[in-house]
């Protein structure tokens, strides 16, 4: 197997893969976009919201903003062992958003997102992404529970885009486009990992078969 970086460019990264069969190409796209944990809200709290847009639609809005995503420090919460349902520092980052109009219009974007807890890592992708607009006298007041989660389980939780196509006789490219969760070069990393333990899976449900046989 031969791999290079045909380009690499922002949130994206072309590589040439040589040696590789098209079956385990597709596997390593598949795991780029279903299966790498990355961090997004996953539960709200809210505690006032007098503005025109209902409870789900701003919960909505705000589970679908990329949080950077720490993955050295922090485990999926069905991988964590503290049984609390509203986690612990080993599986949840918690932030706070509060905002409130006076006598003007006042537009709440993902960077008023106050964190409570956690690691500096974990932080929203864009602090530019518009949130809710508050009339004069509106005001909300959330509390937000950001978890990793995989993309198998729902489309917020896609770390990403990623295509595979041939370039040659024996060659094909796998181009991975973050969305900002983690860089494309971790992606595929963590895909590459997914697969092996996949695999490792097998191995040993197939020894244990075998013996029981």
């Amino acid at each position: 197997m031969e791999v290079k970086v045909v380009e690499r460019g922002g949130e994206s990264l072309t590589l040439e893969l040589k040696g590789v069969n098209l079956s385990l190409a597709n596997a390593l796209r598949r795991h780029a976009i279903n299966e790498v944990p990355v961090m997004a809200v996953e539960e709200v709290l809210v505690m006032e919201n007098s503005s025109v847009v209902s409870n789900e639609v701003l919960v909505h809005r705000i589970s679908l903003i990329p949080f950077v995503t720490d993955l050295d420090n922090y485990r999926l919460p069905e991988e964590c062992d503290c049984n609390n349902r509203l986690g612990c520092e080993r599986c949840v980052v918690r932030f706070s958003l509060k905002a409130a109009a006076a006598d003007e219009v006042v537009t709440v974007y993902s960077r008023d997102m106050v964190r409570e807890s956690g690691t500096e890592v974990v932080r929203p992708y864009s602090g530019d992404v518009p949130i809710v607009k508050l009339a004069p006298g509106q005001a909300i007041e959330l509390e937000l529970y950001v978890r990793l989660g995989k993309g198998s389980r729902h489309a917020k939780w896609q770390p990403g885009i990623a295509t595979v196509y041939e370039a040659g006789p024996g060659s094909r490219r796998l181009y991975v486009e973050s969305f900002g969760f983690l860089p494309p070069e971790r992606i595929i990393v963590e895909a590459a990992k997914a697969i092996e333990r996949e695999l490792g899976g097998l191995e040993a449900a197939m020894g244990e078969a075998m013996r029981g046989g």
